[in-house]
């Protein structure tokens, strides 16, 4: 009878053994190896992205030493004029709202909240009959 080779020997489930420990061994500082890279990848695209900012603010700051920009802007903004020029604003007339219904905002007469509030407080006060004691 001749001798018969078992399908799995020995050494080979030792073989087996021994790469499944290692496999194991290896997955947890190469999971945390890719976190790793990936977080590091995050962070440089942030830099990226703030850097970009740090150059935009820093081009514009520059741009405050040009006095021919700083003048551009100070009439723009603040409606700056020459000596000598003349100038022309056009009032454009209000679009009309809908006035809100009576009940919706608690029957002010027609006025939100805070005009109602400021319209109290730009009345001076006066005394009650109480108070004059």
């Amino acid at each position: 009878m001749p001798f018969r080779r078992r399908a799995l020997t020995t050494r080979a489930t030792l073989l087996a053994i021994v790469i499944c420990v290692l496999v194991l061994t290896l997955a947890y500082p190469l999971r945390l190896y890719l976190q790793q890279q990936a977080k590091i990848s995050e962070l440089t695209r942030t830099n990226a992205q703030r850097q970009t900012r740090v150059d935009d603010l820093r081009e514009e700051v520059a741009r405050y030493n040009d006095p021919e920009w700083v003048k551009d802007e100070a009439r723009r903004r603040l409606h700056y004029v020459l000596p000598g020029e003349k100038t022309y604003l056009m009032q454009t007339s209000p679009q009309p709202t809908p006035e809100p219904d009576a009940g919706a905002d608690g029957g002010g007469g027609g006025q939100s909240w805070y005009n109602q509030l400021w319209s109290q407080l730009a009345e001076p006060a006066t005394p009650t009959p109480a108070a004059q004691r």
